[in-house]
């Protein structure tokens, strides 16, 4: 799992700090800071160097469309994430061209905000250590066209989201885990474990071997499917 350093920019604080709160008990944060105007946003991100920031777009002493050019300009090497009232095509179409991760609209939907976050953190653990990639997983790095399609034709049983979730389980090819082990990370039973496990190695995401130990039944064991 992508441990992630993470910058809320947002001046009405209730709302921050619910965002922060839900992010502490959802998302995979190591450290997470909060400003209220771009004054402070500039001052942390030289500081602190976040790995994603998320971004409301109406601040007190501007707009957070003008930190997004900024730090494109500067090179800014992490992400940025939109979550602002702001649905205008003009600014969206400046914040696509800015290289903006993602953009959610307010009221915020917090589920949304989960599978955001764990894209970028699929993504960021994608481009570490790689010289070369697969068509399917520069396609997940994208986001382009095949996930909403792969989306809408999951089997019944089969949820988009802990289906991600299960994915990113095995974002090192070197991690290998059973059912039982995934079951007890992820909060399921061992019975859905198994057939999320099951849908991935059918489709070519996971290997799986069977291990045969000294005594007792044998286990199968998956492992992530290194890009090539």
């Amino acid at each position: 799992m992508e441990w992630l350093n993470i910058l809320i920019v947002e001046d009405e604080t209730p709302l921050a700090e619910m965002h922060a709160e839900f992010i502490r008990q959802h998302g995979n944060c190591r450290q997470m800071w909060l400003a209220g105007n771009l004054a402070q946003a500039r001052a942390m991100c030289e500081r602190f160097k976040p790995d994603l920031i998320l971004l409301d777009n109406f601040l007190p002493d501007g707009r957070g469309i003008e930190l997004l050019r900024e730090l494109t300009l500067q090179g800014y090497g992490g992400g940025i994430v939109f979550i602002t009232a702001a649905s205008d095509m003009d600014t969206v179409a400046e914040a696509l061209r800015y290289g903006v991760f993602d953009y959610l609209i307010k009221p915020l939907a917090y589920d949304r905000l989960t599978q955001t976050l764990q894209r970028f953190s699929q993504r960021r653990q994608a481009l570490k250590g790689k010289t070369r990639v697969s068509q399917q997983r520069i396609d997940e790095m994208f986001n382009t066209y095949a996930r909403s399609e792969r989306q809408a034709t999951l089997p019944a049983g089969i949820d988009a989201l802990t289906l991600a979730k299960v994915r990113e389980l095995f974002a090192d090819p070197a991690i290998r885990h059973t059912a039982e082990s995934v079951a007890q990370q992820l909060g399921l039973s061992r019975t859905t474990a198994r057939r999320y496990l099951e849908f991935c190695s059918a489709h070519q995401q996971l290997t799986a071997e069977m291990v045969y130990g000294k005594v007792g039944r044998p286990q199968r064991i998956y492992r992530g499917v290194a890009a090539s």
